[in-house]
């Protein structure tokens, strides 16, 4: 339990049940320490270990997308996480967004009590600021710690409790409620022998006022909660709801055809990327994913990933987030030459990194990221690629919700950005070959990268860049839809030509020599990457099907890319031996969400196989459930170890596997059993 944490909560949390001759028995959701009760007191008296902690060949875990259930003898544990569309604030009732934004959580604890003495269920959670316990409040029975974070029940057969430990406290060893000095907060009911017993507790949250800094707002939900009492006593109020809701997404995903892996992946992303948003209000609704543990407020190279699951689910997030760029944190530029550094020529429009981070948002046009006197390294500024990020978004947005009042409110900024995306390959028209060949004014000197911050010059430099120069591609093609459609038939064409230009400048740098087509085209830049076709997402989620074909317009293009991925997909250039993805050749550092897009790309638009591509998904699951055990779902990895980018929400690109095949009819071929990681898990 942990609310605005950026992180997975670390606290210990009591699950299980005592025999009536004190034997604990315990899921490990603790580590054993200290009682702290012996800091208060003279005793020697030995302390008798009664603890059971169930071990990991007791426990069966069941990972759905909005389910969480562990199963242990005599015990079952269930967490309901339900999801579904957000309703638009602009014409949903009340009721709807008030179900929709309560920050409140059902658990239920089901103990099936086998023996022949009397048990006792509990479920406790070990905080660091002091409980207070409910006491029948609105006829709840549980605690809470500052009105901020708590649990409860209505269960009238239910016990609260504050303690020092669990078994002190259900060894009855004082019968005072309010002992706020002990850490151990809890809930406890008599199961008989013979008997099951269901305890249905809601876990709550609530922080009310203002949250946020340079640009006040509240959490939406404070429009229908007063308090924390309120959240709990109407989470449980809805409870039947949710977890019907809970089971049709778990529903859903087992009968998607999805690999036992795949599944668990998109499950487990799916959490890490609502641990991370925040539905905030000044007046207006305003959406918030932050950057995982990075705290970064609506990261633009982010939104452009997460859009695929967002317009699944909740479109008018994504409207929300880009007019708030145009709003405060659009700027106007300069651009230079790096062979010209001092002669600064008209760039044009483009858009932050992000909005802020930990609840400040930046000053208006700045983000918090980005510096200028940086050359081409962490927090250069991206300001070509930022530009693509918000001109696909909204591509992309429009075509699938139909809004043309979206792009019509906004013609002068999309003809703004193909002014400044012409500008940024080259100010002089004759001299542009569609690739980004200008850096921006605001680098002070130095030069942009891409959202592969941290990786070498092969992902890192924005400038010359296959992988920007692909979504430079598909920018151009996706203002000349949107221009078209607006009645601009001059600004249109100008794009279309720029489209053009790109891919006759892609398609001529593959080097028959390499194999392969290099990753930077300057500088005698050999690396071999895989997002060399990660841009094919955005012309065919626009429905633009002959832009990604083979016999289309850039069937060139095209065949080119599939030359590439048959040098790229192999051992030792850009797979590790175990079958996971290496996004580049010349470094380690990967990002699973990237991994996950790149994989659409690979096998569902461009229909390539590989040898060996059955293993990539175990060797993915690997790298979550064994070197991010720790961080929730992760994205930045190097060989499997995650290196930054912990409990992100980006991963949720997995949600694109879902188009891969017709829901409900599993692959015949292709599909493994699953890995032995899932199984264990």
């Amino acid at each position: 339990m942990a609310t605005e944490k950026g992180a997975a909560a670390d606290s210990s949390v009591y699950i299980g049940y005592r025999s009536a001759s004190g034997v604990m028995h315990s899921f490990p959701f603790y580590k054993e320490m200290e009682n702290e009760a012996e800091r208060f007191t003279q005793s020697d008296e030995d302390v008798v270990a009664t603890n059971h902690i169930f071990a990991e060949d007791e426990i069966e875990r069941t990972y759905g997308w909005a389910t969480d259930q562990f199963e242990a003898p005599g015990i079952r544990f269930s967490i309901y996480t339900p999801f579904e569309s957000i309703p638009d604030p602009a014409s949903a009732t009340q009721e709807e967004l008030a179900f929709a934004s309560c920050p409140g959580t059902v658990i239920e604890l089901c103990v099936e009590n086998d023996s022949d003495e009397e048990w006792e269920l509990f479920f406790a959670h070990h905080g660091t600021t002091p409980w207070m316990p409910m006491e029948g409040r609105h006829g709840l029975k549980g605690a809470s710690t500052q009105g901020r974070m708590g649990f409860a029940s209505v269960d009238p057969d239910v016990e609260e409790f504050i303690d020092f430990s669990v078994d002190k406290a259900l060894g009855r060893t004082h019968t005072n409620t309010t002992f706020l000095l002990a850490p151990v907060a809890g809930l406890s009911a008599r199961v008989a022998p013979g008997t099951t017993r269901v305890v249905r507790i809601a876990v709550g949250y609530y922080l009310g006022g203002t949250v946020t800094f340079n640009y006040p707002t509240a959490y939406w939900y404070n429009r229908y909660f007063n308090e924390l009492d309120e959240v709990l006593s109407y989470t449980l109020k809805q409870a039947e709801r949710s977890i019907s809701i809970a089971k049709q997404r778990d529903a859903e995903l087992a009968s998607s055809g999805l690999n036992a892996d795949q599944q668990f992946l998109l499950a487990h992303a799916t959490r890490s990327y609502y641990g991370s948003t925040q539905w905030l209000d000044n007046g207006d609704p305003v959406w918030v994913v932050n950057e995982g543990e990075y705290l970064m407020i609506n990261t633009l190279d982010l939104t452009v990933d997460m859009l695929f699951f967002e317009l699944r689910y909740n479109p008018w997030t994504v409207r929300n987030v880009l007019e708030h760029f145009v709003e405060r944190y659009a700027y106007y530029d300069e651009i230079f030459s790096p062979d010209a550094p001092d002669q600064m020529r008209e760039g044009g429009l483009s858009f932050t990194h992000d909005m802020g981070v930990g609840n400040t948002f930046s000053p208006e046009k700045y983000s918090c990221y980005e510096c200028g006197g940086i050359d081409r390294e962490c927090f250069s500024y991206m300001t070509c690629e930022q530009l693509t990020n918000w001109v696909l978004c909204a591509g992309v947005y429009w075509v699938e919700t139909q809004d043309d009042a979206f792009i019509a409110t906004h013609k002068d900024i999309l003809l703004a950005c193909l002014q400044s995306l012409l500008n940024r390959d080259h100010p002089d028209a004759a001299q542009r070959n569609g690739l980004m060949g200008f850096d921006s004014s605001r680098t002070d000197g130095g030069g942009e990268i891409t959202t592969y911050d941290s990786l070498d010059h092969s992902l890192g430099q924005a400038r010359n860049n296959i992988y920007l120069a692909g979504k430079c591609w598909a920018s151009y093609l996706a203002l000349d839809h949107m221009l078209t459609s607006l009645s601009e038939p001059d600004a249109a064409a100008e794009a279309l030509a720029g489209a053009r230009r790109c891919v006759d400048s892609l398609t001529a740098a593959f080097d028959p020599t390499l194999g392969y087509l290099p990753a930077v085209l300057e500088e005698g830049n050999e690396s071999a990457i895989i997002p060399a076709v990660e841009a094919l997402i955005y012309p065919y989620k626009m429905g633009l099907m002959e832009a990604v074909s083979s016999t289309g317009p850039y069937g060139a293009y095209i065949e080119m890319l599939k030359k590439h991925l048959a040098y790229v997909l192999r051992p030792g250039v850009c797979l590790y031996d175990d079958g996971a993805w290496k996004l580049s050749n010349s470094a380690d550092n990967s990002w699973a969400s990237k991994i996950c897009l790149n994989q659409f790309v690979v096998r569902h638009i461009l229909q390539v196989d590989y040898e060996g591509s059955e293993k990539a998904d175990p060797a993915h699951v690997r790298w979550q459930v064994y070197g991010s055990a720790d961080h929730a779902c992760s994205d930045q990895f190097s060989a499997g170890i995650p290196i930054g980018s912990l409990y992100y929400p980006r991963i949720v690109t997995a949600i694109l596997w879902l188009e891969e095949q017709p829901v409900g009819q599993h692959q015949a071929e292709g599909r493994h059993e699953a890995s032995e990681e899932v199984k264990m898990v």
